[in-house]
This record gives structure tokens, sequence and C-alpha cells, in this order.
């Protein structure tokens, strides 16, 4: 008898989430590459909304777009690393923050919103070794 394979099923009302690291990576859960397609892409373009607090990401697979961040795959999520983007904005992630992922229609990108991430002001302080 041959064997099959076994896909356990996404939990229901399962959301799809993201990771925001303090090293400036973005992680998508199985729920959100599943459900938006990211597998299906290999670069992502970041935007940010700065009255809403909002980070918009659209997936692409033009690595030529300008400011696209390669995508790499990990078992059942996908990530990007861009930790210039958290520091033009000044989003301070002092350590790993879980958000909702929500698909926006009209822009064609992926919206998480970061109305709790606290922005620094001015320049940020150098570090001392």
């Amino acid at each position: 008898m041959p064997f099959e394979r076994f896909v356990p099923p996404r939990a229901p009302g399962a959301r799809p989430r993201v990771t925001i690291r303090p090293s400036g990576l973005i992680s998508f859960d199985a729920t959100a590459v599943e459900l938006f397609g990211l597998d299906k892409a290999t670069y992502a373009i970041l935007y940010f909304d700065k009255t809403r607090k909002i980070i918009g990401i659209q997936p692409t697979n033009n690595q030529k777009e300008t400011g696209s961040f390669r995508m790499s795959r990990r078992r059942r999520s996908i990530s990007l690393k861009a930790p210039q983007f958290f520091e033009q904005y000044g989003l301070e992630i002092d350590e790993p923050q879980r958000f909702d992922v929500i698909e926006d229609k009209t822009s064609k990108m992926l919206t998480v919103p970061v109305k709790d991430v606290q922005r620094r002001r001015g320049r940020r302080p150098k570090k001392t070794a």
C-alpha cells in the first residue's frame, strides 16, 4: 500500500500573522504563505504609511524592481531581512512581536498595522563599543 502524505489542516479561525524581530527580520507564518500565495514570489517591496503606522509589503518576482528585498524560505514560512527599513522610519522593535497581516486588494499589497510600535524621534544614538 502506498504512503499517504499527512498535511495538518489549517486551524479553524487561524489568522495570517507576521513576526518582526529586532534584527529587522520579517517572517510570515504558514497561514499567511498559503493564504496570500507568498511561495510564488521571490522578492518583496516595502512601503510605510507614517500617518496610519502601517507597513505595506508587495510581493514580486522582479529582482530589478527598485528597493526589492529577497525573500527566503524556511520550512513553511517565508521571511525577508530589512533592518534599514526599520532604521529609516525609526520603528523600534526591542523584542520579537507578532502582528496580523491583511490583504489590501486595491493596492495589491499586504498590510501590517504597527500602531503599538514606538517610533524613535531624531537621530539614532551611536553604539559605544
